[in-house]
């Protein structure tokens, strides 16, 4: 399935979205959540027992690699998008000055402000 990267569980721009396996899935969002190393190990042991802890800690470690070197032109679009979607919602309530800093972040990503 062709798609546009969406979540934090990986995946490229324009490709497939890569799915962690559900240990490394897991571990991802344990992290998220500010588990410790020690917390970490013994949820896996409990959880995924048939699982290689070592292989599931490298590939989390892979995956966390990889999207911390995101292409900067889709970040700069999913970026702009949801200052889009922002600008939207605050005219819909009448928070115009809000709308006015989302324009005024919005020229600064772009690069149009000195």
């Amino acid at each position: 399935m062709k798609a546009l990267k969406t979540s934090p569980s990986g995946g490229t721009v324009t490709g497939e979205i890569a799915t962690p396996p559900p240990a490394s899935a897991a571990v991802i969002e344990w992290l998220l959540a500010g588990a410790s190393e020690s917390d970490i190990l013994a949820a896996l042991r409990a959880k995924y027992p048939e699982v290689d802890i070592d292989a599931t800690l490298t590939a989390v470690r892979d995956h966390l690699a990889k999207e911390g070197t995101p292409d900067t032109d889709a970040l700069r679009g999913w970026v702009l998008l949801g200052y889009r979607e922002l600008y939207r919602r605050m005219l819909e309530v009448g928070d115009f000055d809000g709308a006015r800093k989302v324009l005024k972040d919005i020229t600064q990503t772009v690069g149009l402000s000195s």
